[in-house]
C-alpha cells in the first residue's frame, strides 16, 4: 500500500513523467497522513499543488479551475478530496477528462498529476473500478499488518541512520497493536535522542517511551499476569507519575488478559509457544510468556478480571474517585483471584 503511494509521489515529482492519477480510499487514517507528508515534500521541491474539496466545489467548477494555469506555475499537481460526493454523471465527466489526459497523444498538460482521496468510497464505486481498468494506481487504506509496520519503521530509522534492537521493535509493535501513527511519533522522538549512528534499546524506550519513567504498561501487565502484585503497584505508580492515561492502562490490561484467557482456553491449554504464535498472532517471545502466565488463573477467574476492568472503566469515566485509587483497586482485586 505505502509502496504504491511512494511510487505515485515519485511520479508526481518527476516533471518529465507522463500524466498520472492515484486514488486513495478506505477508512484507515495513516495513509492519508502519509500522503499529506508527501505533498509537503513536493512543495519543498518547488512543485505547485492545488487542493479542492468536492464537498464544496462542484464538478464543473473543479474541471474549469484545473484547466487554467496556476498563478505560480504553468504546471501543477492537483488533489481532489471527497470525490464520492459527486453524482454519478459528474464522476463520469471526471473519468472522461482522465481518459483524455491519459491518451498517448494528449501532450504536456497543465495538470501533471491528480491525486484523489476519500474515506467514504468503497470497492464498488465506479471511480475505483474504472481507474483500475485505466491502470491508474488505486490504494485501499487498510490497517497494516504488524510485520509491515515493523518493516516500515525499520526503514525510517535506517534513513535516519539509527539502529533499533529487533526485540524492542517487535515489543513496541505488539504493545501498541501496530498503531503506526503512534509508533512513528515515539520512534522519531527516540531517534532524535540517540542521534545518527545511535541505537534504540530497552533502556532508551524506558527513558523516553510512551509509557515513560522506566516502567511501561507491558511490564505492568506481565507483573499482574505473573502474580507479582507488589511489583505491579510500584510500576503503576511510575506510570501515573509519568502521566500515562488511566484508560490506556485499563485497555492494555484488558488486552493482556484477553490473550491469556485465549491461551488458557480448552483448545489452547496444551498448545506450545509455536502453536500460540500462530493462533494468537503474537510474536514468539510473547507466546512463550503466555504459556507460563495463562496457567495461573482459572477460566472463571478470567471472566471476573473482565468484570473488574469493566467496573474500573466506568468508575474512571464517571466517578470522582482519584484514578490512582481506582487502578490500585484493580490490582488488589485481581490479586485475590485464583
Amino acid at each position: 500500500m505505502l509502496n504504491t503511494l511512494v511510487q505515485a509521489l515519485r511520479q508526481a515529482a518527476d516533471v518529465n513523467a507522463p500524466f498520472g492519477c492515484c486514488l486513495l480510499f478506505g477508512e484507515e487514517r495513516y495513509p492519508y497522513e502519509y500522503l499529506q507528508r508527501g505533498f509537503n515534500r513536493l512543495l519543498k521541491l518547488g512543485h505547485t499543488l492545488e487542493v479542492y474539496d468536492a464537498a464544496t466545489v462542484p464538478a464543473a467548477e473543479f474541471l474549469t479551475s484545473i484547466a487554467a494555469a496556476s498563478l505560480f506555475a504553468q504546471q501543477k499537481i492537483v488533489h481532489l478530496k471527497n470525490p464520492h460526493v459527486y453524482p454519478k454523471k459528474d464522476q463520469e465527466k471526471l473519468l472522461a477528462w482522465l481518459a483524455e489526459m491519459a491518451a498517448p497523444d494528449s501532450g504536456a498538460g497543465i495538470v501533471t498529476y491528480l491525486f484523489m482521496s476519500s474515506s467514504k468510497l468503497d470497492g464498488r464505486s465506479i471511480l475505483v473500478s474504472r481507474l483500475k481498468k485505466m491502470q491508474f494506481p488505486v490504494v485501499k487504506c487498510a490497517k497494516l499488518k504488524p510485520f509491515e509496520v515493523a518493516g516500515h519503521l525499520r526503514e525510517r530509522l535506517q534513513a535516519a541512520k539509527v539502529e533499533i534492537d529487533k526485540r524492542v521493535l517487535d515489543s513496541l509493535v505488539h504493545l501498541h497493536e501496530a498503531n503506526l501513527i503512534l509508533l512513528e511519533q515515539e520512534l522519531e522522538k527516540m531517534a532524535l535522542y540517540v542521534g545518527p549512528g545511535g541505537r534504540i534499546d530497552q533502556a532508551v524506550v524506558d527513558r523516553l517511551g510512551i509509557d515513560g519513567g522506566g516502567g511501561n504498561v507491558f511490564t505492568f501487565g506481565d507483573a499482574l499476569s505473573e502474580g507479582r502484585f507488589v511489583d505491579a503497584l510500584l510500576i503503576l505508580d511510575i506510570l501515573l507519575r509519568a502521566r500515562t492515561e488511566a484508560l490506556l492502562i485499563i485497555a492494555m490490561i484488558a488486552r493482556q488478559f484477553r490473550l491469556l484467557s485465549r491461551a488458557a482456553s480448552p483448545e489452547n491449554a496444551k498448545a506450545s509457544a509455536a502453536d500460540l504464535t500462530r493462533s494468537l498472532k503474537v510474536p514468539p517471545f510473547v507466546a512463550k510468556k503466555l504459556v507460563g502466565q495463562a496457567r495461573r488463573l482459572s477460566l472463571p477467574a478470567y471472566a471476573e478480571v473482565f468484570k473488574i476492568l469493566h467496573d474500573a472503566d466506568i468508575s474512571i469515566k464517571s466517578s470522582r474517585l482519584p484514578k490512582k485509587i481506582v487502578l490500585e483497586n484493580v490490582v488488589l482485586k485481581i490479586a485475590k483471584l485464583r
